[in-house]
């Protein structure tokens, strides 16, 4: 173990309204090498939109190389980091299997949705199989001194509650959210994930326990910062001050709304 060489993994997913992670992910990986952390042939930057692109990566890693740093640029959906965010694909099997259950008068079950949400790394996921009895394979894939650092909204909110929506069903605006399990909303569906391991613990808590390293995570939304005349600025006073958006030759960075990002410490031992 002693002579694997440490790399950086950065993974991103689809960015849709934050813009193209994979500039985030470049970077970053800039800031690396400029740090002296790694140099740039350690450092593996590969698009994830599916859970199993995700752990796949993990799994075959070169031998001889474990991660020193793992960094992911994903939005957070519920309990859960969503590499799929607005996949059209992911979207249409929601959509059917909404329909199906809902016009059978009947409650789609936890695993179906599971098994649905292929752009998600949920917490269910990870209590669940096949990744459940995989975790030493990805443990032993991390340096004894990792970290991972997962870049975007609220990773850190703990003990998620999910909820279906109410539209008005003349207007199709929303009415409120529906956590109860037999109130009435216009689908069941995220509601079916409430019916196991809950509460939920953050997605940064829960993947700390499954990996066995910190994880740093945001407690609140985020947003888009640039480097401008060395200091950081949100991309809304970048436009403001340039007349235009940050490019692709901009240094950027995902920042929370609220604090920074929280540092989460394993907390079992399994």
């Amino acid at each position: 173990m002693a002579s694997d060489k440490s790399i950086a993994l950065l993974m991103y997913g689809n960015g849709a309204e934050l813009g193209n992670f994979e500039l985030f992910a470049t970077n970053t990986a800039g800031n690396l090498v400029k740090d002296k952390k790694f140099s740039s042939s350690d450092i593996l930057k590969v698009k994830a939109v599916r859970r199993e692109e995700f752990f796949g990566t993990i799994a075959k890693l070169p031998s001889g190389s474990r991660i020193g740093e793992l960094h992911v640029f994903s939005h957070s959906i519920g309990g859960g980091l969503y590499l799929g965010y607005h996949d059209a694909a992911i979207e249409q099997s929601r959509e059917f299997n909404i329909a199906l259950y809902n016009g059978a008068h009947n409650k789609i079950p936890y695993f179906a949705v599971l098994n649905t949400e292929t752009g998600g790394i949920l917490t269910d996921h990870l209590f669940s199989e096949p990744l459940k009895s995989a975790r030493d394979l990805y443990r032993a894939k991390f340096s004894a001194n990792a970290t991972v650092k997962l870049w975007g909204c609220n990773s850190g909110i703990n003990h998620w509650v999910y909820t279906d929506p109410l539209y008005d069903k003349k207007t199709n605006k929303l009415i409120r959210l529906v956590s109860d399990q037999d109130d009435e909303a216009s689908f069941y569906y995220w509601r079916a994930l409430n019916t196991a391991n809950f509460p939920k613990p953050s997605v940064a808590q829960a993947l700390a326990d499954y990996f066995r390293v910190p994880v740093f995570g945001a407690t609140s939304g985020s947003h888009i910062e640039v480097l401008h005349h060395q200091h950081w600025i949100t991309s809304d006073a970048f436009r403001k001050s340039t007349g235009h958006w940050p490019g692709s030759s901009s240094a950027l960075r995902l920042r929370p709304d609220v604090h920074g990002y929280k540092k989460f410490l394993p907390s079992k031992v399994a």
